[in-house]
């Protein structure tokens, strides 16, 4: 099957891309902490921007944003679009996210297989290999995001479910069990699954891969617009104008996504001068790979418990009473591949 993505050279032009991993719900010792130690001006949120190829697709986009945040890759992620993006594509229905499947959105059934083609890495630098990663030229090497793969991943969801028990929704549910504990969940109508709301598909089964991850074969540049350009409704891309970043579940990091047509705020607020663009866009052009241009806030790790155990972390190392403890943390966060140590934007990736 032949790749869709593979570049020509001369047609590679640089993406400026914004990314913000933010916490909106940090107490005030906690964004305390951000500013003092997390080199964060607003205290709640680390920024990166960079300037990307503009054939990257999201699936090496990833591994850019594992190396600029901290992160080693350890853990599941997707990209997403905004809530009211995704229901004005979608119309909640099942039949428009069909429609949409290996289009825009990722197939019904999970295939880990498939969406972490490429996590090969076993031993050797892991910088090294995030680099190959996110450095061209970029080829899709899985097989259930093709269109046709996907269609008929679709038509076996839709034979299996010819039809479908529509249970009623779990709130509903959780509001009349609190009434009558020994309430039980109703079925509220049979139909096709082809005929039902999401919210209906989504209370009656289970979808392995969600239904709203996206394909990350999709090149970031087609899928996502400028903050200054206008969407044509009569085409489906771009489809928005900024794209959500998951990684690990369970600490739950997220990180916005927006793109802009030029640097011309940086340089104007003198984060950046000529030169250093000039420079950072010949290396996208000719090395076929990002760059970061500018910075705020200092690399996170893993398992730390999202933004607000990180503050709490640099609160324990820095401020902590207890030299043990703070000893302790530190080490523990060394042994994770941290460090506090100031790193050049043109060394991020």
């Amino acid at each position: 099957m032949e790749n869709n993505i593979r570049p020509i050279k001369n047609e590679i032009t640089p993406v400026r891309l914004h990314l913000e991993l933010k916490d909106d719900y940090l107490t005030d010792y906690q964004r305390r902490m951000f500013r003092r130690y997390g080199e964060s001006i607003s205290g709640d949120s680390i920024t990166r921007d960079i300037l990307i190829p503009s054939d990257m697709p999201l699936h090496n986009l990833h591994y850019a944003i594992q190396k600029l945040f901290g992160w080693k890759n350890s853990h599941l992620r997707r990209f997403y679009l905004p809530e009211d993006i995704y229901n004005k594509l979608t119309e909640r229905t099942v039949k428009r996210w069909l429609d949409l499947v290996g289009i825009l959105f990722q197939p019904p059934s999970e295939a880990e297989e498939d969406v972490f083609w490429d996590d090969d890495y076993e031993r050797g630098s892991f910088k090294v290999w995030l680099r190959k990663k996110y450095t061209g030229p970029y080829i899709y090497g899985g097989t259930m995001e093709y269109p046709e793969v996907a269609r008929q991943n679709v038509q076996e969801l839709l034979d299996y479910y010819s039809m479908v028990e529509v249970r009623e929704s779990f709130s509903d549910y959780y509001n009349r069990k609190e009434k009558d504990e020994n309430a039980q969940i109703r079925i509220i109508k049979e139909a096709p699954l082809i005929d039902l709301t999401l919210e209906e598909m989504n209370s009656s089964i289970i979808i392995e891969g969600g239904t709203e991850s996206l394909l990350e074969r999709l090149e970031v540049d087609k899928l996502l617009a400028a903050q200054d350009e206008d969407i044509n409704l009569d085409e489906l891309f771009p489809v928005t104008k900024e794209l959500v970043y998951n990684y690990d579940f369970g600490d739950n990091w997220i990180v916005k996504i927006t793109k802009y047509k030029g640097c011309e705020d940086l340089l104007n607020d003198n984060m950046i001068d000529e030169y250093e663009l000039e420079e950072a866009e010949d290396i996208v052009i000719n090395k076929h790979k990002p760059v970061c241009i500018n910075k705020e806030g200092i690399s996170v790790l893993d398992d730390v418990g999202g933004l607000s155990g990180f503050a709490n972390l640099l609160g324990t190392i820095y401020e902590g009473e207890d030299k043990e403890e703070a000893s302790g943390a530190r080490a523990w966060a060394k042994s994770l591949g941290w460090s506090a140590t100031k790193v050049s934007n043109k060394m991020m990736l």
